[in-house]
């Protein structure tokens, strides 16, 4: 009856280290979460940016969170599309029975997660180039909507 125990406990714990907590399967390196350390626009440090978004990676999730003063956060989500060299990040809209975009009252696109203003994302698809990639640190980069030259530096957590 022993044997037989120890037997089952060790099948479980084979079984539960093989379960996968990478949606979608192994994403590599982009998995988790990441501190935007810096934002750059246009090769000037943005003065307004306070170090508290972070972007996450599972599957073809993409997740931006905005930590407050009291450690509450704002998240906003997004499908990503990894190309190698870059990235598309796409904050999808509402869509009527044709595929076209709905807005509101104000002409906004109407959507359930518009991107962090910081970040300078716009809704629909962004492309991310990733500039560098050294250990746990990264430096990704965009064209932002208004033409301007968008830097972000990241590292793992």
């Amino acid at each position: 009856m022993m044997k037989k125990t120890i037997i089952f406990m060790v099948a479980a714990v084979v079984v539960m280290l093989q379960s996968c907590t990478q949606n979608n399967g192994n994403i590599g390196q982009w998995f988790g979460h990441w501190k935007v350390n810096a934002i750059t626009v246009d090769g000037v440090a943005d003065s307004d940016y306070e170090g508290n978004v972070f972007f996450s990676f599972q599957g073809k999730v993409f997740g931006q969170r905005l930590i407050d003063d009291y450690h509450g956060y704002e998240p906003r989500f997004a499908n990503w599309d990894d190309r190698g060299d870059y990235f598309v990040i796409t904050f999808p809209y509402e869509t009527d029975a044709d595929g076209n975009p709905l807005y509101d009252d104000d002409g906004n696109l109407v959507c359930l997660y518009e991107p962090l203003e910081v970040t300078r994302m716009s809704m629909g698809e962004n492309v991310v180039h990733v500039d560098s990639k050294e250990g746990n640190n990264v430096q990704l980069s965009m064209t932002a909507a208004d033409g301007s030259a968008i830097v972000y530096s990241l590292e793992k957590w």
